[in-house]
């Protein structure tokens, strides 16, 4: 594991490389997803790296058991030079879910780039999206495309439901398709929970009941508004898929 960077380093110079952020909760920890996801991208990207995945997961659950890390965020960065594992607090608590997120509109249109698919260090846009979002009063901004198609948060997936029948953003969009995202498209194809991938636009979102984002640490967050559209607070298909995806 690697603590100092050079700057001859390709992530010093350019920004490339790739992480995963990883909740671990009771010591325990959920790393199938999130490597699947970044060996996917180490050769889709043609990163330069000779670590197997096993030797990282190994290296992952060395560094919780030696660390006694319980309820912290764990990050594994990849780069040219190496690895390196650190870990930070969760930000999201009880008041975070009893309130929810507010969400604006980010700044950022976004073009048809491969690499929002990825996981990478570049991670400038979506800074300059949460940090956006903060200095007008919300928890996170959404992107759109050129066409002004919903695509995801700086930190996560977006839903929507309308009835009983859930949307997202279609896969096939430049957007990070998110360990916990998956795990929800699964939960509902097992349960025959009517899932629409599509395009949603901005002028459509009004239309829906509710709205949740997600990602590995919030897993679930309810949204109570989207620029000055307020939702409902409450819904009866969100409360399932929350249990679903708390016993699993």
């Amino acid at each position: 594991m690697k603590s100092n960077l050079s700057f001859e380093s390709s992530l010093a110079k350019f920004g490339i490389g790739l992480f995963e952020t990883i909740k671990v909760k009771e010591g325990k920890v959920n790393l199938s997803f999130h490597m699947d996801r970044m060996f996917n991208s180490i050769n889709e990207l043609n990163i330069n790296t000779d670590y197997k995945r096993e030797l990282l997961e190994s290296e992952i659950l060395k560094y919780i058991k030696e660390h006694n890390i319980c309820n912290k965020a764990l990050r594994l960065t990849i780069f040219d030079e190496g690895y390196n594992i650190s870990t930070r607090n969760i930000p999201y608590n009880d008041k975070s879910y009893e309130q929810g997120f507010k969400l604006n509109i980010s700044p950022v249109k976004r073009g048809d780039s491969i690499l929002y698919k990825h996981k990478t260090t570049n991670y400038f846009e979506n800074i300059y999206t949460k940090n956006y979002a903060d200095n007008n009063g919300f928890n996170d901004g959404i992107f759109t495309d050129m066409n002004n198609h919903i695509l995801e948060c700086s930190m996560s997936n977006i839903f929507f439901i309308k009835d009983t029948v859930l949307y997202t953003p279609s896969k096939d969009l430049p957007i990070l398709n998110g360990t916990t995202k998956r795990r929800i498209l699964e939960i509902c194809d097992e349960f025959n929970i009517e899932v629409r991938e599509s395009l949603i636009s901005i002028e459509e979102i009004k239309k829906f009941d509710f709205v949740f984002v997600t990602n590995a640490l919030m897993e679930a967050m309810k949204v109570v508004q989207i620029e000055g559209i307020v939702y409902d607070e409450k819904n009866q298909l969100f409360e399932k898929i929350l249990t679903y995806l708390h016993e699993n």
